[in-house]
């Protein structure tokens, strides 16, 4: 239990009736960012469509008269005049896809910060909470959902972790989770180790922040009983209570990897976030793969019910998955137990659970930036049929529910 402390401000200072949800990292894997050629699409789209918002402005002021024209024609000298036109006129809408690993940030009324996963997306959401935290009690929740590099390869570049006055970090997770970071950095243990410094030249001893380890165990993994661990153990089955806000993390399935998903829960609304989650298309019912991503979705579907808000792993389509269909430049190849999500899954999800606006996220690094144009353009058409709001993820998006 947390007590209360004001809440950091968002770009608009609005205030936070129950959940502040920001998106700093959705990308899949690895960070992407458009090649050269898709960044020349893109200047020539942004410049169609500043065109086209002047022209009908123009056809509509002809009506006017000659003076009105000659104004705008005397704009083309003035930069500064012109740049207030355009302004007036309203920035384009042309979504930016791409960009950095999985971090989403959540902050309730109560001033209590979330971080959900350690992807290259913290370092501008720990940029942010550093300039934004002020004068209040610096405790900081991260909540990991599993110990691949693409979910906490963030960590070493987090303002939060060097600066002073110094974080208090408690970090819930699973114990493959802590134990990569312990054995990267010695946050846990504060023990230096031969494996340090193969991906990182810094250790605890150079950070600030002081680190809490939780695990969130599971029943289906051994006890490990005989070994002391540098961390304690959450009570199984037990939601995770932060002030006000209710946090219940629940397995997923993600291949031979465990990976956790959260339900969090603040006054009347509810956010769903889940990461790397498969729903396996096997053939045979008895695989016990087959049933433990089954197991794994009658959960993630119990908590979705009428989720305010969620964000899923959509990676491929059903045809890439089965390796009938190429992504990009890549060979078509199956994707059966790489633990990632197909986008007609998640649409079928949604609609079964009445969540009212969903995220696909993580998206994968050889999706070129006109293919997620279009995919946005044909999940429109979804949220048209299904009255459910459905669209890729993208970064530096804030969502207040």
């Amino acid at each position: 239990m947390t007590t209360a402390m004001p809440p950091i401000s968002a770009a608009d200072d609005k205030p936070i009736d129950n959940l502040r949800i920001r998106f700093w990292g959705v990308q899949g894997s690895c960070p992407m960012f458009p090649e050269p050629h898709e960044v020349e699409e893109y200047r020539w789209m942004v410049a169609q469509d500043a065109l086209q918002r002047a022209l009908r402005d123009v056809r509509q002021k002809a009506a006017g008269g000659t003076a009105a024209m000659e104004r705008l024609i005397a704009m083309a000298d003035d930069d500064a005049a012109l740049m207030k036109y355009l302004r007036k006129l309203g920035a384009s809408e042309l979504p930016v896809y791409g960009g950095e690993t999985t971090c989403v940030s959540v902050e309730t009324p109560e001033g209590n910060v979330l971080m959900l996963d350690g992807g290259s997306g913290i370092r501008n959401g720990s940029k942010h909470l550093i300039e934004n935290w002020g004068d209040r009690s610096r405790l900081l929740y991260l909540l990991a959902s599993h110990g691949h590099l693409d979910h906490r390869s963030g960590l070493p570049f987090s303002q939060f972790c060097f600066v002073r006055p110094a974080f208090d970090i408690q970090i819930y997770g699973t114990r493959s989770f802590l134990g990569a970071l312990d054995q990267g950095y010695g946050i846990l243990s504060r023990q230096i180790t031969q494996q340090m410094y193969y991906d990182d030249p810094i250790d605890y001893r150079i950070m600030s922040a002081s680190f809490e380890g939780i695990e969130i165990p599971s029943g289906e993994e051994p006890a490990d009983d005989e070994i002391s661990h540098p961390w304690r153990v959450h009570e199984f089955d037990q939601p995770i209570q932060i002030g006000a806000t209710t946090v219940t993390p629940f397995d997923v399935y993600h291949g031979p990897t465990r990976c956790l998903a959260y339900k969090i829960v603040h006054g009347s609304k509810t956010f769903v976030f889940c990461t790397d989650h498969e729903l396996r298309h096997g053939t045979d019912p008895l695989d016990p793969r087959q049933q433990k991503s089954l197991a794994a979705e009658a959960r993630l579907i119990e908590h979705c019910q009428d989720a305010d808000l969620a964000y899923f792993d959509g990676q491929y389509f059903l045809d890439e998955y089965f390796g009938r269909k190429r992504i990009g430049l890549t060979a078509a190849v199956p994707r059966m137990d790489w633990g990632h999500g197909c986008i007609e899954d998640v649409i079928a999800r949604c609609r079964a659970c009445r969540v009212k606006h969903t995220l696909i996220g993580h998206h994968d690094p050889e999706r070129s930036w006109q293919d997620r144009i279009r995919m946005d353009h044909d999940l429109a058409q979804e949220n048209t049929n299904g009255g459910y709001r459905i669209e890729l993820a993208k970064s530096d998006v804030t969502i207040d529910l």
